[in-house]
């Protein structure tokens, strides 16, 4: 399996508080894998490992085949972090072209891999304007330029679409999308449900500790105990147990509808249980 991070029993703490216990997860090449869990789970903890901000107290990392903490390695990261922003006194331009010069990238080529990254994430018209005078989801969007400009093989985004309204969110999804097509690592982290549903190949719950990991179609047939049958005649909505479904439906008059429990019910049930 061609994994581009695995983190093999990792433990951090701060004080006599354990901000994380025994985790192990894995991202392969081509992979979008979400951290779902809600402030305060350690998802920022966690990550800040994989660029290297923190060291391992108990546990392994590898990343892309070696130390994050290696130069070489770094160079191949592209990581957006949570409370991060663009310079508001530089262009859109500027931030990307500095971001990939920083990197090590020359002159010439820098200017070519920013004409193409402006591009990509449909910022052509905003090329010249200074960040301060751009919305949230375009701030976010140069962000994230400054993060691939330089095409890393591994991304990592820490809670990307936080403050975002829907359409801006929406958006920056899209990108995810086509950065994933290109064969990127990605791991995020988001306390969003839809948003690990819709984007990720797999989803790991986490808080302080994984509770459990899987595809979101898999998580939601692995536990969901009960159905939720919805009966359009009386407006109520029932969870019913597998073995009491077909009695009960036989007793419904009129339109219903039965499904299994969403990934948001599944996520708050699990959670609140951990």
């Amino acid at each position: 399996m061609d994994y581009a991070i695995q983190v093999k029993d990792l433990n951090k703490s701060y004080g006599s508080n354990q901000a994380l216990v025994n985790i192990s997860l894995s991202v392969r090449r081509g992979e979008l894998v979400s951290l779902l869990g809600p402030n305060g789970a350690g998802k920022t903890t966690l990550v800040k490992h994989l660029y290297c901000e923190l060291k391992p107290e108990v546990g392994r990392i590898n990343v892309l085949g070696g130390n994050p903490c290696r130069s070489k390695i770094k160079r191949m990261l592209g990581v957006v972090p949570q409370e991060s922003e663009p310079y508001d006194d530089l262009s859109v331009f500027e931030n990307i072209y500095y971001a990939a010069r920083i990197r090590g990238i020359g002159r010439r080529e820098a200017k070519v891999y920013t004409e193409e990254t402006i591009e990509s994430l449909d910022l052509r018209e905003y090329r010249n304007k200074y960040v301060m005078d751009l919305s949230g989801g375009l701030k976010r969007r140069t962000l994230v330029g400054m993060a691939i400009v330089h095409r890393p093989e591994v991304l990592i985004l820490d809670e990307p679409t936080t403050g975002l309204d829907p359409l801006a969110r929406r958006q920056l999804w899209d990108i995810l999308k086509n950065l994933k097509k290109e064969g990127r690592a990605i791991l995020l982290t988001t306390h969003y449900v839809e948003e690990a549903e819709v984007l990720s190949d797999r989803v790991y719950f986490i808080n302080k500790k994984i509770i459990s990991e899987g595809t979101p179609s898999d998580l939601r047939t692995r536990f969901s105990y009960y159905y939720e049958v919805i009966d359009y005649t009386s407006g109520k909505a029932y969870k019913v147990k597998e073995e009491e479904l077909k009695e009960f439906i036989s007793k419904l008059n009129g339109k219903f509808e039965v499904r299994i429990p969403s990934l948001e019910d599944v996520y708050i049930e699990m959670i609140s249980h951990a």
